[in-house]
């Protein structure tokens, strides 16, 4: 099999039977600190590819689409192939790592709600923090592709965390990676394991990489007890979650918006004489039963085209919340 690129502590491999698809090879290598810290430990490659497999079957069978297909060897993953998007996605709940060093706060601070960053995928430079605006500017990624990518962080956040609240298991926070496939779709794609994710026992105790961090215990030992507790879960019990979308409608410019000209007129005679122009529209709130898709988006845009925009004298945008 043709080696298409290796990372820290994985492989990727050309799947020999198909050009859509790859094997994702799990090494044992465990890595910190940008890479300065390394070591292999036996059987780590293997119990992470359990694990992934384990949750990218559960995440898809809640409605978000990932890269996996099957399992193969014990440290085989067969997936759709899929252009890595060079950002990476972290979702944190609870302060801990970088983010108490970067702000100065304590580790262990529950935060009011799931926080989102985005950080650049290249450890030349050290995976360093960015905005959404520099993201853009700088052509790594549409606003579009970002807001996706955001809502699907935050639903694989919902399932995960209420999975793990079944066994007591708290998650701290992850990161994820996504991949365009060749189809154009946008779907979660490299692994989910403790080694990108922090999980903590009810005692703020690590079961994860921080084990390895800190020189804290049997990284091996550690990674199979939490996997052996996520099995005990039962993901039938995770209720599902509502995802909310905005179509914002707008007359095109250059057609005549009669209520908006009326309500120029009358905020004139009210004393907003600085007003230029007024121009109104709709707006559609759309709630789903699944978590937002690629697919979902495109049938949006049918949507907009059949339904709720007339695409001769009106544009539409999609905001999701």
């Amino acid at each position: 099999m043709d080696l298409i690129h290796e990372g820290k502590a994985k492989r990727v491999l050309q799947d020999p039977d198909s050009p859509e698809r790859v094997i994702i090879e799990f090494t044992d290598t465990v890595t910190a600190g940008d890479g300065d810290k390394k070591e292999d430990f036996t059987g780590k490659g293997t119990i992470a590819c359990e694990m992934s497999k384990y949750l990218f079957k559960y995440l898809e069978g809640k409605g978000i689409d990932t890269h996996f297909v099957k399992k193969l060897e014990e440290n085989q993953l067969l997936c759709k192939k899929a252009e890595i998007i060079p950002i990476e996605v972290v979702c944190r709940n609870i302060a801990a790592g970088s983010f108490c060093r970067r702000y100065g706060i304590e580790k262990g601070i529950e935060l009011t709600q799931p926080l989102i960053e985005f950080f650049v995928k290249d450890d030349k430079l050290h995976d360093p923090l960015i905005t959404t605006g520099a993201i853009i500017k700088l052509g790594l990624a549409e606003r579009e592709d970002l807001d996706f990518m955001r809502s699907v962080a935050l639903s694989v956040n919902y399932f995960l965390e209420e999975l793990f609240k079944q066994r007591n298991l708290i998650l701290v926070d992850f990161k994820l990676e996504f991949g365009r496939t060749e189809k154009g779709h946008i779907v979660v794609a490299d692994e989910i394991s403790p080694d990108i994710m922090r999980i903590w026992d009810s005692k703020a105790t690590s079961l994860d990489k921080d084990i390895f961090r800190e020189d804290k215990g049997d990284l091996v030992a550690t990674y199979t007890q939490v996997f052996e507790e996520m099995k005990k879960a039962k993901p039938d019990e995770v209720e599902p979650r509502t995802e909310s979308i905005q179509v914002i409608v707008e007359t095109k410019s250059g057609i005549k918006n009669p209520p908006g000209e009326v309500a120029k007129k009358a905020l004139t005679r009210l004393g907003f004489a600085d007003v230029e122009e007024v121009r109104m529209g709709k707006v559609f709130k759309i709630v789903l039963r699944k978590p937002i898709t690629s697919e979902i988006l495109t049938q949006l845009s049918i949507m907009n085209v059949k339904l709720l925009s007339n695409p001769i004298s009106e544009k539409h945008k999609v905001r999701l919340e």
